[in-house]
């Protein structure tokens, strides 16, 4: 019997796991891969995150993140202070250094590693080393290492 009570609890706390969790309309999708191409700044890349990380993160809209993320680290070293600060959310931080790939440009690659190990604030030496070993291993993946 307790076992019984056991595997009913178990099931049905699955149940409910499943009920929370927020699925991905086909607008919400669409909405994702259109609002891409915009993100400028790490607030609005943390926005998108935030109300799109539960349709997934692949195909078109995993491109364009990459493209988005790549482009800031290459091109917008002066906005590192604000991703320092939303670091503290270690997902979305995660979600950064995961679209440091080789779906970008080598030279965007090669520009991250400059700025990681030329323009790091001293208080950020352990983001720009997860960076730095990020764009590496892209570059590497460019390379066909």
């Amino acid at each position: 019997m307790k076992i019984l009570v056991i595997i009913l609890l178990i099931f049905l706390a699955n149940c409910i796991a499943s009920a929370e969790e927020k699925h991905c309309t086909k607008t919400e999708a669409m909405e994702a891969e259109m609002s891409i191409d915009h993100l400028n700044n790490w607030e609005e890349v943390y926005s998108s995150y935030n109300r799109f990380k539960h349709c997934g993160d692949d195909g078109a809209v995993a491109e364009g993140y990459s493209d988005s993320v790549v482009r800031l680290l290459a091109f917008n070293w002066n906005q590192i202070e604000k991703l320092m600060q939303l670091s503290s959310d270690k997902d979305f931080f995660a979600f950064v250094i995961r679209h440091i790939d080789a779906t970008t440009g080598k030279s965007e690659i090669q520009k991250i590693i400059t700025n990681s190990n030329q323009h790091c604030p001293d208080s950020a030496t352990v983001i720009c080393l997860a960076i730095e070993e990020a764009a590496r291993k892209a570059l590497k993946e460019l390379n066909g290492y």
